[in-house]
């Protein structure tokens, strides 16, 4: 009896190391795995939006179908897709328009933004006269100020291009402002004991710092130019994808305001991760 105990020990005790190196075997596997899609994610970030914009998608085009909801109410994403091939010619025109408007209005608010945080950094005195206008300019609305644009200017591409100026240059105002402002004193102070003039610390230390602060504000104010823009052509405009979508909307053709509101989709992205590769050329420059 005795000796069958003896016997049964070892075998129980191989069982259970068997099972602890089972379980172990399992939490590693899952750690690996997880290690391994943290991985792929880092390397492929576009691979978790993609895929949720692939089902969310899927989702809809299910759905509009079981439901049997009408095309003019919301269009399942294949008709979408089959408005932008039918319509791919007029699509362009009209894109090609206001991605000109977006970048005439961009460029303006970039230069002239930079330079308005300049005189605001180095004449505090004309920047504290200057600031609560620039400020009080983002509280009124643009759509309320459109009308009043077309009145002086009148239609076409120049109010459009006035609006996505007056709409993308207050982030770049306040964030080279705030880069410039946010530099070390002790560093002022060494390169003013080194008998620097303010330009040379200008420069040296102050648009350097604010550099990043800059490129950030510039990723605001394309993806606000592009806002600026539509609102512009909705109201001032006789071409344009705003003008377009206005059209398509009077004539419930929903799956051609589907098809301008994805190309626009596809236009702001690239006009901001554009300037963001830019901007970290310009960076990678600087250090």
């Amino acid at each position: 009896m005795s000796a069958n105990v003896m016997k049964s020990e070892p075998h129980n005790r191989q069982d259970v190391s068997g099972q602890k190196q089972t379980h172990s075997n399992k939490k590693t596997g899952r750690t690996s795995k997880q290690k391994r899609s943290k991985v792929l994610l880092t390397r492929y970030p576009w691979i978790a939006p993609v895929s949720a914009l692939l089902l969310a998608v899927v989702v809809w085009e299910i759905l509009v179908r079981i439901l049997e909801v009408p095309e003019f109410l919301l269009p399942a994403p294949s008709a979408v897709l089959a408005s932008l091939w039918e319509n791919s010619g007029l699509l362009a025109e009209h894109a090609v328009i206001t991605l000109s408007s977006t970048l005439v209005g961009f460029i303006l608010s970039a230069v002239l933004g930079v330079l308005l945080a300049v005189i605001i950094v180095l004449w505090p005195t004309i920047g504290a006269a200057i600031l609560p206008i620039v400020i009080a300019s983002q509280v009124i609305p643009k759509v309320a100020v459109a009308p009043l644009m077309v009145v002086w200017i009148g239609t076409g591409m120049t109010t459009s291009i006035l609006i996505a100026f007056i709409t993308a240059f207050f982030p770049v105002v306040v964030n080279a402002t705030l880069g410039m402002k946010s530099v070390d004193q002790m560093s002022i102070d060494l390169l003013r004991s080194m008998r620097a003039t303010k330009w040379q610390i200008f420069g040296n230390l102050r648009f350097p710092n604010a550099l990043p602060y800059i490129v950030t504000g510039l990723q605001l104010a394309v993806a606000f130019a592009i806002v600026g823009t539509i609102v512009g052509e909705f109201v001032g405009s006789k071409a344009g994808l705003g003008y377009l979508l206005i059209i398509a909307q009077g004539n419930l053709r929903t799956d051609l305001l589907f098809a301008g509101l994805v190309v626009l989709t596809i236009m702001g992205l690239v006009l901001y991760y554009g300037v963001e590769a830019i901007g970290k050329v310009l960076l990678r420059n600087r250090q």
